[in-house]
């Protein structure tokens, strides 16, 4: 992804579709009929979301920072 930011991934059976979104974009979604559809659709929105942000004079969030684990504890 061209977008650092982490994304979540998630089959809505209302809709029919698999929609991506990321909590440090607020607002900030996109939908498709396969989650590869969804993540391609979700960029295009970042981009956008991003452009309109700068447009604006607003600061562009940073990306949330992923804890990883080893599931060891």
């Amino acid at each position: 992804m061209k977008h650092p930011y982490p994304i979540k991934l998630f089959y809505d059976p209302r809709d029919q579709s698999w929609i991506a979104v990321s909590d440090d974009l607020p607002g900030c979604s996109a939908g498709g009929a396969t989650p590869i559809e969804a993540l391609q659709e979700f960029e295009c929105a970042v981009a956008a979301w991003l452009e309109a942000l700068e447009a604006t004079g607003q600061p562009i969030p940073e990306p949330t920072v992923l804890q990883h684990t080893s599931g060891v504890g």
